[in-house]
This record gives structure tokens, C-alpha cells and sequence, in this order.
């Protein structure tokens, strides 16, 4: 692939290394360059520094040792930070992270703002980015109110709207749906003007790229061009994406006493059902669907079709304003629903509080009278359940850990509960390869041990590979739910929502 640069250095690291205090050494001697209108790609597992490197060349982080320059300014020079906030342009993982207003339009104007734009252009720019972005609509709704797609746009349009000379972009298109990932990938690989850094889970996504980085426990494992990278080991992990470990169960890895049975489902029934928040209109609109036990339910739409107020009502987390919910053959009201149904959101890292894994995972079997014995060996349980070590993590404070080890501690902290009926928002996100197998493998377990599972989430090919039923949504209704082999799944739907012909081959 002919890369279309000048040859003038944009980026350099020189012998970089990075510690978190208290953390052993995260990145370590790293040293390449990365030219002007050069696209390169970050990959690597969860924790091996991917994020951390994105802020150290944002000048969010400090090396402990090194130095990092960009367009010939070092990272470090706090009489040049102006200069370099205007040049680079970065893009967090979760939209939330850098929402700074109360409405679209002005989180959209407000870098232009701190730069000093006139009030004509920037009224020009915002209207052209929001157009861009499909935000339109949206301009004077608070950003914290949107879905997780819609917040990503904004951001997107927040940082491109400055046009920075550098992007980088730390997993961008995880809350996206097709479009919106589509629109992402067009806006910033469209033309040469951006010099491009980007961490990404997804193989597909590593073609848009000129160069591969790959990181493996904070050291340089690869770094050479996308052709040299499709023909390492590495690669080949990445992209195997079914094999008899993947179709096994879990087995031995039971939350319960031995001798005992794991809690079962019971079908989850909604009839009817509308809702709205408060001087908004409705968000589910005479709703109906069902999702049994022993079965995984994949619930798929755009972003902002509602799956994560459905989430909500399914946890009886807020209550319906019409309609009812059963679960068997009994309706119940959301406060029965919320002692059967655990929920797993799409930002669970946010409401961490503990100081270490142990007690993050441990809080929520606290009142079962367990002794400290009892209650580690829960942890130790739901920690292998979702990959991780127990000698390695119990001790580590969550909010330093990595955004899939996060993720997967979130995971453990809901499953050691051991509800009848799992819903996880979005429960791929920020999950390595290997987490994401895992993910496969644990589904499938709990759906065997007669559990109800419903996963509201944009990956199309994880739900083809997980799910048993398919529920799809469309502006707060349900436009067809039933098996994924079903002969009328309508597959026109499938391919210009989800950009993918996984159900229908």
C-alpha cells in the first residue's frame, strides 16, 4: 500500500518509557517515527499500553523517561502546549470522557471558541460538522441525554471540527453503530491531510492503516506494513474466529456449590410496553417481545433506536408508562424485576469504587454472610470466568487497569451475583480478541446452565456467533424478532443497518 507522505517526520519517539505510580513499567524503550500523512495502527492486547501510548503523544501523559515530539515540539514543552492542542486531535474510547457542555452546539464550538474563531465561521463550522455527523436535530439537546453512538458523534465532530494536523483515535468506532463507523472511517481516512495514530480491536478496521504497531506488554513486538503483518502469528490469533475451543462450554467454572444447581430463567415478557423520559418524547412505543431461558437473545438497531432504555425496563431499573412486564407466566413490577434480572451497562467502570479487583468483584455477595474464604473463592471463580488471573489482578486497583480489563472486571462483579436473567449493553466493548472469545465461550455456558441472556450490542459478528434469537429495533419498536436461522429473517435489514451478511450466510 503506497502511503502518500512527504517524508517529514510528524511524530518521533525517542526510547520511551512509562510507569504509573505504584504500577510496574507499562511501555518500555520504545523508539520509531511516523510521517506526515502516515496512517499507522496500534494493536495489542488488552493492558499491553495501547491507550497510555495515545496520551503520552497527546502530551495527556509524561513519560517517565524519553522524550516524544510532535512536529518537531516536544510533548513536554508547557511554553508550546497551545500550539500543540491545536495540532492534535484525540478521540476517546467512551464519548464521556470528553463531553464538556451542556448542549451539542456548544460542545461542537467549543475548541473553535478557546482558539479564538470568529462567531460567523464558527456558526459555519458547527453547522457543517453537525450536518456531517448527522447531529442536526440534536444541537440543543445535553449530550449526557443522547445514546452512546450519538455521543461519539459529537465527539467526532467536537475534534475534527479544528481540523488538528494529527488524529488519534483510541477505539473510536466501539460505540458505533454500522453507519456510524462508516461515516467515522470516511471522515478521518478520506484524504491525506490528518497524520493518523489509531488503537483498534477490530481486524477489519487495521486495512484503513498504512503501518502496524504491535505492543505486547509495553514492548515493540511489530512494526512494519500491513502486507509484512498479515503474515504473523499475531494476525492469525486475530482473525481466527471460530474453532472447537470457541463451540466448548466453560464446565467447571460454576459460581455455585457443588451439589447444587446454578439459579435458572424463566421467560422475560414485554407486552405493550411504552416509555419516554421526562419532557422527551417516547423511547419505546407500544413495545412487545419475549426472550427465553437456555437461549441467548441478541437485540440489534441503529444507535438511539432504544436497546438501552429497553435494557432499563427488562432491570427494572425505570418503569414503564404503559404496558406491562412478565417473567414466567406472572407480571411483575420493576422492583421484583431488579432482584431477578443483573445488567451490565455500557460504561459499568464508571460506578467502580473499590481499591482493589478483590473488593470491586466481592461487593456484591457483602450481605450473603459469607466468611473472607467463601467470598475469595467467589472472586477467584468469577475472575477465571471472565480471563483473568486471580494472583495477578485481585490486589490491583481497577481504575489503573486497562479499558477491557476493566470491562471484564465489571463483568465478573455481575455474574458473581448469580441472577437467573443477564442483560449485558454493549458487553464486547474494549475486549481484546482473546476477551472477546472468552465472552463466546462464557455465553454460551451460562445459556446451557438454563439462564436467560439478552445482549443489546452492535457487533455483528459476535452476535451471529453467540446468539440463538435475533430481536431487531427501529425507532423504539420492535420490527422482527425470532430464531437466527429463520427463514424470514429479513435480510435487506440486516446488511443496510449492520454492514454485514453474517445472519444470512
Amino acid at each position: 500500500m503506497s502511503t502518500a507522505t512527504d517524508n517529514y517526520e510528524m511524530i518521533r519517539l525517542d526510547r520511551i518509557r512509562f510507569a504509573y505510580q505504584d504500577e510496574s513499567r507499562l511501555l518500555e524503550n520504545l523508539s520509531f517515527s511516523i510521517q506526515r500523512g502516515e496512517r499507522v495502527c496500534l494493536l495489542g492486547r488488552n493492558g499491553s499500553g495501547k491507550s497510555t501510548l495515545l496520551r503520552l503523544i497527546a502530551g495527556l501523559l509524561n513519560p517517565t523517561a524519553g522524550e516524544i515530539f510532535v512536529n518537531g515540539v516536544s510533548t513536554t514543552d508547557h511554553k508550546r502546549q497551545r500550539e500543540l492542542r491545536r495540532q492534535i486531535g484525540f478521540i476517546f474510547q467512551n464519548p464521556e470522557d470528553q463531553i464538556i457542555s451542556t448542549t451539542v452546539e456548544t460542545d461542537i464550538a467549543f475548541a473553535l471558541e478557546n482558539f479564538g474563531v470568529a462567531q460567523d465561521i464558527m456558526r459555519q463550522k458547527v453547522s457543517e460538522y453537525a450536518d456531517r455527523f448527522e447531529l442536526k436535530e440534536l444541537l440543543h439537546r445535553h449530550p449526557l441525554t443522547l445514546s452512546a453512538g450519538e455521543k461519539q458523534r459529537t465527539a467526532l465532530a467536537s475534534v475534527m471540527v479544528v481540523q488538528p494536523q494529527v488524529l488519534l483515535l483510541d477505539e473510536p468506532t466501539s460505540f458505533l453503530d454500522y453507519r456510524g463507523r462508516q461515516r467515522l472511517l470516511a471522515t478521518a481516512f478520506g484524504e491525506r491531510s490528518y497524520t493518523i495514530v489509531g488503537a483498534t480491536q477490530y481486524a477489519q478496521e487495521v486495512l484503513q492503516y498504512d503501518r502496524v504497531v504491535f505492543l505486547d506488554q509495553g514492548r515493540l513486538l511489530f512494526i512494519g506494513s500491513n502486507e509484512k503483518f498479515a503474515q504473523t502469528e499475531q494476525w492469525k490469533q486475530m482473525t481466527t474466529t471460530t474453532s472447537a475451543r470457541m463451540r466448548e462450554g466453560i464446565g467447571t467454572n460454576t459460581l455455585v456449590d457443588t451439589g447444587s444447581s446454578p439459579l435458572r430463567g424463566a421467560r422475560l415478557e414485554m407486552c405493550s410496553v411504552s416509555f419516554g423520559y421526562s419532557g422527551g418524547q417516547k423511547v419505546i412505543d407500544g413495545l412487545s417481545m419475549g426472550v427465553s431461558p437456555g437461549r441467548i437473545t441478541a437485540v440489534m438497531g441503529d444507535s438511539g433506536c432504544g436497546k438501552t432504555t429497553l435494557a432499563l425496563l427488562l432491570a427494572g431499573l425505570v418503569k414503564p408508562s404503559a404496558g406491562v412486564i412478565r417473567l414466567g407466566s406472572q407480571e411483575v413490577n420493576a422492583k421484583e424485576l431488579s432482584r431477578q434480572v443483573a445488567v451490565l451497562f455500557q460504561f459499568p467502570e464508571s460506578g467502580f469504587f473499590a481499591e482493589s479487583v478483590l473488593e470491586e468483584v466481592a461487593f456484591g455477595v457483602r450481605d450473603l454472610h459469607l466468611n473472607s474464604g467463601e467470598i475469595e473463592q467467589k472472586v477467584r471463580i468469577a475472575l477465571k470466568m471472565v480471563g483473568l488471573d486471580f494472583d495477578t489482578f485481585a490486589g490491583r486497583n481497577p481504575f489503573v487497569l486497562s479499558a477491557g480489563e476493566r470491562r471484564r472486571v465489571a463483568i465478573a462483579s455481575v455474574l458473581i451475583m448469580e441472577r437467573p436473567t443477564i442483560l449485558f449493553d454493549e458487553a464486547t466493548l474494549g475486549l481484546d480478541w482473546e476477551g472477546r472469545k472468552t465472552m463466546v465461550r462464557l455465553l454460551r455456558d451460562m445459556r446451557n446452565s438454563g439462564k436467560t441472556i439478552v445482549l443489546m450490542t452492535h457487533d455483528v459478528e459476535f452476535a451471529a456467533k453467540t446468539a440463538d434469537d435475533i430481536v431487531l429495533m427501529d425507532r423504539g419498536a420492535v420490527v422482527w424478532q425470532g430464531a437466527i436461522a429463520a427463514p424470514d429473517l429479513p435480510r435487506r435489514f440486516i446488511v443496510d443497518h449492520f454492514g454485514a451478511k453474517a445472519f444470512a450466510e
